[in-house]
């Protein structure tokens, strides 16, 4: 028997295998878990062996035992599949990499493909009703769309339920992930064999009850249509969506909305390109007063407007190296607002491209950059395009005069314990 230590950014075991740390999963009692690459794809190694850890380095990478999110007898674990996400590589993840993981550990698991727009809300929903008393683990091989959906889409409960989450990012943005430092699908996979669950503590966001909601264009309806919002607590008057990544109005709002229209959806990913380009040549503003409670000073502000950009989040990163909110602390509750009054097209772009060096646009004297307990917005526009918010890539339209209300982060949703593994 040799021993298995780490010696330049390399994992060594038994003095003739080397592997790069960066490949390595786990380090089990009797085999390593790493990775290679097939065509941008990770897929599973394994190698027994008979070599005993040694030095602190290697703790990082030792699975001694499953963590109680992984563990069938002491969690539900399902495995849910966006098939439509980013690039739609998640069955390729799942076939090379997760399942392969998750039969060498011998973790059981129920795995559903999604097949339909409402395949994640369905399951959702069916949460409340499975009885075996067990908490719930949710894999999800998506981008950011499909864990808003689950999130809004469990019913309310009377009694206490545990959800965990885990997002392996297979999505186009994978804002959150990328904030929480696994926006790759091989850090989020160690982090699920490694890391603890943490609160969501997403933010939410309250509509008036007669507002509609934009469903996107899909092969079986390729225009679209508008319905009235609706949500699980929608007979409380107000429709609250939770957010864990966006909600906006203003410039950010109209190129998500105008980028999801059949036209656009023509041009592929460049639509958000072509999109904002449209809006920024537009100069158009955005009327009505932003009211706020600043966390600093305690005491509701007011903003009169006219707009360009009103954006709260609770994640840094909307991109991998944007970020428009380089203070912000996800999973905190803490909630960011990020304004700017009414400006040029080419203004407001030069502002925004600052966010790539760091988040420098938050000390441009044009951008208020404020955290803050509760935003409410009313929405004086009559075109009912200038009326739309964006929430997590929602598109959502607020009749004229509304007031729209956006919350810090709360850790119980509609009786649920949220958690996501970090």
């Amino acid at each position: 028997m040799g021993v298995i230590t780490i010696e330049n950014d390399h994992l060594q075991c038994g003095g003739t295998l080397l592997l790069p740390l960066e490949s390595v999963l786990a380090v089990t009692s009797s085999s390593l878990l790493s990775f290679t690459l097939d065509n941008l794809i990770p897929s599973l190694v394994v190698t027994p062996h008979e070599d005993t850890p040694t030095g602190k380095e290697v703790q990082k990478y030792l699975l001694p035992g499953l963590p109680s999110h992984l563990d069938a007898s002491r969690s539900q674990i399902t495995v849910v599949n966006s098939s439509t996400a980013g690039a739609q590589r998640g069955r390729q993840v799942y076939d090379k990499l997760l399942q392969p993981l998750l039969q060498t550990l011998d973790i059981t698991h129920e795995y559903i493909l999604t097949s339909s727009a409402s395949t994640i809300s369905e399951f959702a929903a069916s949460l409340s009703v499975r009885e075996s008393g067990l908490p719930h683990t949710v894999i999800l091989l998506s981008g950011d769309t499909s864990i808003h959906e689950l999130v809004n889409s469990l019913t309310p409960i009377s009694s206490t339920q545990s959800i965990i989450l885990m997002l392996i990012p297979t999505g186009s943005g994978n804002a959150l992930m990328t904030s929480l430092s696994r926006g790759s699908i091989t850090s989020a996979l160690f982090a699920l064999l490694h890391g603890k669950p943490s609160p969501l503590n997403p933010f939410y966001v309250a509509f008036p009850g007669d507002s509609k909601e934009v469903i996107p264009p899909t092969t079986d309806d390729p225009n679209g249509k508008t319905v009235a919002l609706e949500t699980p607590d929608s007979l409380s008057g107000a429709r609250k969506i939770f957010a864990l990544v966006v909600a906006s109005w203003g410039i950010h709002a109209a190129l998500v909305g105008d980028s999801d229209s059949p036209e656009y959806r023509k041009l592929g990913n460049d639509r958000f390109k072509k999109a904002a380009e449209e809006n920024l040549a537009r100069n158009v503003a955005w009327h009505g007063p932003v009211r706020y409670s600043s966390v600093l000073s305690g005491v509701e502000e007011i903003v009169e407007g006219p707009h360009s950009y009103l954006l709260m989040t609770s994640i840094s990163s909307l991109e991998e190296g944007f970020k428009i909110a380089p203070t912000a602390e996800p999973l905190s509750g803490k909630l960011e607002m990020v304004q700017m009054p009414f400006l040029k097209g080419e203004e407001i772009m030069r502002v925004l491209m600052l966010a790539y060096q760091n988040g420098k646009h938050i000390h441009e004297e044009e951008v208020l950059y404020k955290e803050v307990e509760e935003v409410r917005v009313t929405v004086l526009e009559e075109e009912e395009k200038m009326r739309r918010w964006c929430v997590d890539g929602r598109i959502i339209i607020v009749p004229n005069g509304a007031t729209v209300s956006i919350h810090k982060g709360v850790e119980n949703i509609r009786g649920w314990n949220v958690e996501i593994v970090v």
